[in-house]
């Protein structure tokens, strides 16, 4: 009687991920064996995905994801952690300290994406301002026209904004530690160095594991950040895969291509999601 209670309950909402979620990555799916482009429409099998392989593009727009998805997944990772053990100590007003922390997580990405671009603008930018007047550089940089900064700034950007849900994370699982283990351990005469790697670590690798998947999986689908702040330049050196396959549908009106690509990018997230719960599922069983 039970089972059947739960299944009615959880029913409305198989019915809604169905319709929501697996419906359309069927008709994804089916739509990328086709020619579909203004005027033509016509099965084609796999020759988007042997097209999209064979194409440098594909890669290099590939590469170019995977650089700023795991270079922002680790600075995020990184300072949330920092962050974490920070308002994890005993501080005079933790929950306004708190509330700073998750302010970027509270602007939009697009809002955040046009503050970063308009400080490092290299007419009126308070970037080049502040550094001109520390002496540091002695003329203005275009910061975001240059190959060298582009990419770097806009992986920074990405991690800004993510560190604060790390940080959340990270926090609960810390204030789930118990005490105890500490006072024992400082009893013991562990430093804090080995109170980190012996106690702390071992009880976070669950949350980092966590945290890492949402991240990973966010930023490597993400266009607003990319779109507002280089649009993919200084000629495609910023340009993302997820922006591509926007640009085949919409720009340039291939949708059964598109398709393809957004197929291939819906596999690459599953199996970086899988792999990280095969990690989580063994660290847990540990």
């Amino acid at each position: 009687m039970d089972q059947h209670f739960a299944l009615t309950c959880i029913l409305p909402t198989m019915i809604l991920v169905f319709g929501l979620i697996i419906v359309p990555i069927y008709l994804v799916f089916q739509e990328s064996f086709f020619l579909d482009t203004p005027g033509h429409y016509r099965f084609v099998g796999i020759k988007h995905y042997i097209r999209m392989f064979q194409n440098n593009d594909f890669w290099r727009y590939l590469y170019h994801t995977v650089q700023y998805s795991g270079f922002s997944s680790l600075l995020s990772l990184l300072f949330g952690l920092i962050l974490a053990l920070a308002l994890n100590q005993k501080i005079k007003f933790p929950n306004f300290f708190r509330v700073w922390v998750l302010l970027p997580w509270a602007i939009p990405p697009v809002v955040a994406a046009f503050i970063f671009k308009w400080f490092f603008n290299d007419v009126y930018g308070a970037g080049n301002d502040l550094l001109m007047k520390l002496g540091i550089i002695q003329s203005p940089v275009t910061w975001l026209a240059s190959e060298t900064f582009a990419m770097p700034i806009l992986i920074g950007v990405d991690a800004w904004i993510r560190i604060p849900f790390v940080t959340i994370v990270l926090l609960a699982g810390l204030q789930a530690i118990p005490k105890d283990l500490y006072d024992a351990a400082k009893i013991d005469g562990a430093g804090p160095f080995n109170l980190f790697r012996n106690i702390t670590l071992p009880y976070l690798k669950g949350p980092l594991l966590v945290a890492m998947v949402v991240v990973t999986a966010f930023s490597f689908r993400f266009v607003d950040i990319m779109m507002a702040l280089t649009g993919g330049g200084p000629g495609d050196e910023t340009m993302l895969f997820a922006v591509d396959i926007y640009k085949s549908a919409f720009l340039r009106l291939r949708f059964g291509y598109s398709a393809a690509q957004g197929v291939v990018m819906l596999v690459m997230i599953v199996v970086i999601i899988l792999a990280y719960t095969y990690l989580l599922k063994s660290e847990v069983e540990e």
